[in-house]
C-alpha cells in the first residue's frame, strides 16, 4: 500500500504495520459536500427545509449543487445542531439519516472500494482516504483479536474512533457514520459479514444502530470505550462482484492526488483555522494543534510563518468571528466571553473594542438596529 506522499500536506496518510487507520485529523480536510447532502435530504425528509438545515452554514442550495465546492467539519457540526435542534435529540436520528447514504455519494473513493478487488484490499485502501469522504469517525482495521463479547479467535475488527468528535454532536455521527457505511455497503451488494457490535452509544440508540447491520440486541453492546464492529476473517477475504485489481490502484492514485491537492490548496493556515472552529468552546494551544498534525511546534511556526501569519492571529481571527456571530443571535456578552475563552467579560470587551472600534453591547445594539424592519 502507497502512502501519501505530498511534502506540503500536514498529516497525509500513513500506514501502520499492523493498523491502518488515516494520520489525518478529521478537521485537517477539506471535504465535499456529500455528507451535508445526505443529512439535507434526510432533514427535508422530515419535514425541514434546505434554508433551515444550512441555517448558520455560510452555504446555500446553490453550493450543495456544486460539485467543486468544499467545506469544513465544523460547517457539517451546525447542520447537525440544526437537525438537533428541529427535529429533537433522539436515539436513532442519525441513524436514520445515515440511511440515505451510499458508495456513490462518496465519490472517488467509493469507486475504489467498489474496485477491492476483496472486502480487506477495499478497507485497506479506503482507511487512509477517509478524509475525502462523508465520515467524521476515524476507522482501522485490527486483526488478531476476539470480537465483541469476548466470542471467536478467528474475527477481525472495524474501529471507529468518535475522539475527534465533539461532545454535543458526537451521538448523531457515530449513527449516522456506521448506519450509512451499512447503508453504503449494502447498496453495493458488499457483505463484510459483520458478527457483532460494540459502542459508545447507550442501550437504546446501539440497538438501532445494530438493527442497521442485521445484528440483533444480544449481539451489540453499548457504553463500551470504543466503537467496533466484528467482522469474520472469511469474509475480508471475500471477492468483490465487480473487483479488480488495476482499477483499484488507479483510483487510489486519484485519491491520493486528490487528498494532496486539497491539502496543498488550504495549506497550513486553512488547517489550523478549521481546528480553531472545531469544537464551539475549545481553544486548543499551539503545542496541542502541532501534535495532533504530527509536527513539532516549531515547525508550525515556520509554516504558519511562511503564508505569513502566526497561531496568534489565527486565534484572534477566529475569535473576533465567533464573537460577531453569537453577538448577532443576542448571545449575553458574559456567555460570549466564556464561550471564547476569557476568564473574565472585561478582558474580552476590550480585546472586542480593538476589532470594532466599539464595545460588544454596542455592536449588539447596531445589529438589532439593523434587523428592524
Amino acid at each position: 500500500m502507497t502512502s501519501s506522499s505530498g511534502s506540503t500536506a500536514l498529516g497525509s496518510a500513513a500506514l501502520g504495520s499492523r493498523t491502518l487507520g488515516s494520520t489525518s485529523p478529521v478537521w485537517a480536510v477539506p471535504r465535499g459536500t456529500e455528507g451535508i447532502r445526505i443529512m439535507v435530504d434526510g432533514g427535508v425528509a422530515r419535514g425541514m427545509t434546505t434554508s433551515e438545515c444550512l441555517a448558520g452554514t455560510g452555504l446555500d442550495a446553490v453550493d450543495l449543487d456544486d460539485e467543486t465546492a468544499q467545506i469544513w467539519a465544523h460547517q457539517e457540526f451546525v447542520v447537525i445542531r440544526n437537525l438537533l435542534g428541529a427535529l429533537g435529540d433522539r436515539p436513532g436520528l442519525g441513524a436514520g439519516i445515515g440511511a440515505h447514504s451510499t458508495l456513490g455519494r462518496t465519490g472517488v473513493i467509493g469507486f475504489m472500494m467498489l474496485a477491492g478487488p476483496t472486502v480487506r484490499a477495499a478497507l485497506d485502501r479506503a482507511i487512509p482516504y477517509l478524509a475525502l469522504s462523508p465520515t467524521h469517525l476515524r476507522f482501522s482495521l485490527e486483526e488478531g483479536s476476539a470480537g465483541p463479547n469476548g466470542a471467536g479467535i478467528d474475527v477481525a475488527s472495524l474501529l471507529a474512533a468518535d475522539d475527534e468528535i465533539p461532545a454535543d454532536v458526537r451521538t448523531f455521527v457515530v449513527e449516522r457514520d456506521l448506519a450509512g457505511l451499512a447503508a453504503a455497503l449494502r447498496g453495493a451488494q458488499i457483505d463484510v459479514g459483520i458478527t457483532g457490535l460494540e459502542t459508545t452509544l447507550g442501550p437504546e440508540s446501539a440497538v438501532i444502530l445494530g438493527e442497521s447491520w442485521g445484528l440483533t440486541a444480544d449481539e451489540v453492546r453499548p457504553h463500551a470505550e470504543r466503537n467496533r464492529l466484528a467482522i469474520t476473517r472469511e469474509r475480508l477475504d471475500a471477492r468483490l462482484p465487480q473487483g479488480d485489481e488495476n482499477t483499484a490502484k488507479l483510483f487510489e492514485r486519484q485519491c491520493r492526488e486528490l487528498l494532496d491537492d486539497r491539502l496543498a490548496r488550504v495549506g497550513v493556515a486553512g488547517q489550523v483555522r478549521s481546528r480553531l472552529r472545531h469544537e464551539r468552546e475549545s481553544w486548543p494551544s499551539m503545542a496541542e494543534v502541532a501534535g495532533e498534525l504530527h509536527i513539532d511546534v516549531r515547525t508550525l511556526r515556520r509554516r504558519l510563518a511562511a503564508e505569513r501569519t502566526s497561531f496568534r492571529r489565527l486565534l484572534d481571527e477566529v475569535r473576533h468571528h465567533r464573537a460577531l456571530e453569537l453577538l448577532a443571535l443576542r448571545v449575553p456578552v458574559s456567555e460570549v466571553a466564556r464561550e471564547l475563552g476569557y476568564s473574565e467579560t472585561a478582558t474580552f470587551t476590550r480585546t472586542f473594542t480593538r476589532w470594532e472600534g466599539v464595545p460588544p453591547s454596542r455592536a449588539r445594539r447596531a445589529v438589532q438596529i439593523e434587523r428592524v424592519p
